[in-house]
């Protein structure tokens, strides 16, 4: 008599994917805690670190100063515990993932993150304050000054998407290693990049929205280009 293999339940798999989870939800939710402390401070460092003051801008009332608060919280402390949450869904997946697969995941975690952080660091120190100078640079047709909630939007965005624009180049060699088909290759890296460009896009526009979605899609084919001449294909 022939065995046959039962697989898990879907409610098994879920189960077990809140088990490996919980951590990281859990020193977020402290990270975010800690930071809404000292959020002030905070607000008022990184506008000089662009080089604005709050003078510039349009005074807010305590419900949006609290909301500003809110945001700078959550997302400093998803940056701040992303290593976790990485290593929680990679020891998720692990069972489940050869060798090849599992150190090309482990390359681009250390190796996306990292240059994540360095274009953190390069959109807070150039192509934010770049950013706004445009933004703000047509004083005289500005009828109103950006609230403090919108320039640190606007500043985090920037932030974000220039650290992804510059770890592209990571998760593109990723795709490029763990898909057998070329021609879906193409599929997989475009959907990623419209997610990011829905997500990190620092004013919503449709123009904005194309210029980024292309400078992602320009870093991507680049990386795509290059991988294909080192490979000889």
């Amino acid at each position: 008599m022939e065995s046959k293999e039962i697989s898990s339940p879907l409610s098994t798999h879920l189960e077990e994917l809140r088990s490996y989870l919980l951590l990281p939800f859990i020193i977020n939710v402290i990270i975010m805690i800690m930071i809404i402390s000292f959020a002030s401070p905070l607000i008022t460092e990184i506008l000089d670190l662009v080089d604005l003051e709050l003078e510039q801008l349009s005074t807010y009332s305590p419900v949006e100063f609290f909301k500003t608060k809110i945001y700078i919280s959550f997302v400093f402390s998803i940056i701040f515990s992303m290593p976790l949450w990485l290593i929680s869904i990679y020891n998720f997946s692990k069972p489940g993932l050869t060798s090849n697969e599992s150190n090309n995941i482990r390359f681009t975690f250390v190796g996306g993150f990292s240059l994540f952080i360095l274009g953190c660091v390069v959109g807070l120190q150039f192509v934010a304050p770049s950013f706004l100078n445009f933004i703000l640079s047509n004083n005289d047709l500005v009828v109103e000054n950006l609230s403090v909630y919108e320039t640190i939007k606007i500043i985090i965005s920037t932030i974000i998407f220039t650290g992804l624009l510059i770890s592209t180049p990571i998760i593109t060699l990723l795709v490029n290693r763990i898909v057998s088909n070329r021609k879906e290759i193409r599929k997989y890296i475009y959907t990623f990049i419209l997610i990011i460009a829905i997500v990190a896009t620092p004013k919503p526009s449709m123009i904005l929205n194309l210029i980024f979605l292309l400078s992602f899609v320009f870093i991507a084919e680049i990386t795509l280009f290059a991988v294909r001449r080192v490979n000889g294909s």
